[in-house]
C-alpha cells in the first residue's frame, strides 16, 4: 500500500474526525485519478508526497464535517442563495485585487479565508471574534516564514475573500492541482469529467456558510472557473461572470513564478522552461474553453474588467462594475474602499520580483498561444 492509497486516506479522515458519512455526491472517481497521477507523475520527493497526502486527508475530513453539519441541521439545504457574482479569468490578471475590493462592500458576502479551511461549525455573524480568524492568521504567518516571497505575490489576511477551488475539491474536481503539481493524467481527466456535481456541492457549502451569516450577494472568485463556465452556469443559472483581463505576456510569467515557488516545496529539481510550456498549454486551453462557453451562455451574463484600468482608476472601475451588476455603490462602501486602498497599498510588502527569461518563452511566443483572445480584447501591454 502506498501513502496515496485512496482507501487508506479515507480511513485516515474517518479516524481523525470520528465520522464516516461522505455523502452521495461524487468523490471516489476524482480521488483515485488524482492519487494515481500524483504517485506516478508528479516527481515529488517523499516529503512532497507526504504533504499531498496530508492535504487530501484534510479535504476528506472537511467533507465528512460538512455532511455531519448538514445532517444535524437539514434546514441548511432550504436556504435560498443570495445572487452570485463569479470573478474568473487567467490567474495573475487582477482577479484577487478585484475580489478583495468587492469584499469591502459591507453588504456583500465572500468565502473568507478563515472559513475556507474550517467550514464547520457554520459561521455566525453574531460571533465577532471567531477563533478561526486568529488560527488562520497564525497559519499565514507560518507560511510566510517558510516562503517569504509568497507575501509579495499574495499578501493575504484571514478576513480576505478566498478562491473556491478548494471547495470544488470536496468532490476532487479541483482545477488548481494541475498548477501545483505535474499531474497530466488528472489534468486530462478534469478536461472531460462532469463538473456539475462539483458546483452542486459548492452550492450546498454556500448554503451552509450563508445560513447564519448572510449577505446581499455572493462575491465569488476562482480563476480556473474559466475552464468550466458551462457547468457553472447550469448550477447557478442567474449568476453574473466578471472576467478579469491582462496581457498574457505579463500574466503567464507571473503564474510561472508563483507555480515554481509552490512546486519547489515538493520537488528536488524544477525545470522552469518545462513549467512554462505546461502553464502555457493549460492556461491557453482554459481561455479557449472559456471563450467558447461564453458564446453559448450569452454575452449578457459577462462583465469585462482589465487589471490596467482597475489599477489606474479603482473607484471608477468598481462603481461602473456595480452599476452593471445592478448593485448599489453606497457611500459606506466607497469609504471602505478608500480605507483599504490607503492601508493596504499595492506592493506594500515589496514588489513581486522574478526574471521572465528563466522560463524560456518570449512575449511573442506567449501571446501566440492566446491569438483569438488577444484579437478579441485590447489588452496588449508593454513588457
Amino acid at each position: 500500500m502506498t501513502i496515496l492509497d485512496p482507501k487508506a486516506l479515507k480511513q485516515s479522515a474517518i479516524d481523525a474526525t470520528g465520522l464516516c458519512d461522505f455523502g452521495v455526491e461524487p468523490l471516489d472517481d476524482g480521488l483515485e485519478v488524482l492519487c494515481a497521477s500524483l504517485a506516478s507523475e508528479s516527481g515529488a520527493h517523499a516529503k512532497g508526497i507526504e504533504s499531498a497526502a496530508g492535504a487530501i486527508v484534510a479535504t476528506l475530513s472537511e467533507r465528512l464535517r460538512v455532511e455531519d453539519a448538514i445532517s444535524r441541521n437539514p434546514e441548511i439545504l432550504d436556504v435560498e442563495l443570495a445572487p452570485q457574482v463569479f470573478v474568473l479569468g487567467l490567474p495573475r490578471t487582477g482577479t484577487t485585487a478585484l475580489s478583495h475590493f468587492m469584499s469591502e462592500d459591507p453588504n456583500g458576502r465572500s468565502v473568507r479565508r478563515w472559513e475556507l479551511h474550517s467550514l464547520t461549525p457554520p459561521p455566525d455573524a453574531a460571533v465577532k471574534d471567531d477563533p478561526r480568524i486568529q488560527q488562520t492568521h497564525d497559519a499565514f504567518e507560518a507560511r510566510y516564514k517558510v516562503m517569504p516571497a509568497m507575501r509579495t505575490m499574495l499578501p493575504l489576511e484571514a478576513t480576505d475573500p478566498s478562491e473556491h477551488g478548494q471547495l470544488l475539491g470536496l468532490t476532487f474536481r479541483n482545477l488548481h492541482y494541475p498548477t501545483q503539481f505535474n499531474c497530466p493524467t488528472y489534468r486530462d481527466w478534469l478536461y472531460s469529467c462532469d463538473m456539475e456535481p462539483a458546483f452542486g456541492y459548492f452550492a450546498k457549502v454556500l448554503k451552509l456558510l450563508q445560513w447564519k451569516s448572510p449577505g446581499r450577494y455572493w462575491n465569488l472568485k476562482n480563476p480556473p472557473d474559466v475552464f468550466v463556465i458551462d457547468a457553472l452556469a447550469k448550477v447557478f443559472p442567474d449568476a453574473t461572470f466578471v472576467w478579469s483581463h491582462r496581457d498574457p505576456a505579463n500574466s503567464i510569467p507571473s503564474v510561472c513564478s508563483l507555480a515554481s515557488l509552490i512546486r519547489s516545496q515538493t520537488l528536488d529539481h524544477l525545470d522552469k522552461p518545462a513549467l512554462m510550456q505546461w502553464v502555457l498549454a493549460f492556461q491557453s486551453e482554459g481561455v479557449r474553453r472559456g471563450l467558447a462557453a461564453r458564446a453559448r451562455v450569452g454575452e449578457h451574463r459577462f462583465v469585462d474588467v482589465t487589471q490596467r484600468e482597475l489599477a489606474r482608476d479603482t473607484i471608477g472601475v468598481i462603481r461602473d462594475l456595480y452599476e452593471k451588476l445592478g448593485q448599489p455603490f453606497t457611500p459606506e462602501y466607497e469609504a471602505h474602499l478608500k480605507h483599504r486602498m490607503a492601508n493596504r497599498p499595492r506592493a506594500q510588502h515589496g514588489k513581486h520580483e522574478y526574471d521572465p527569461a528563466e522560463y524560456g518563452a518570449s512575449p511573442e511566443e506567449i501571446r501566440s498561444h492566446f491569438k483569438d483572445y488577444l484579437e478579441r480584447f485590447d489588452i496588449v501591454e508593454k513588457v
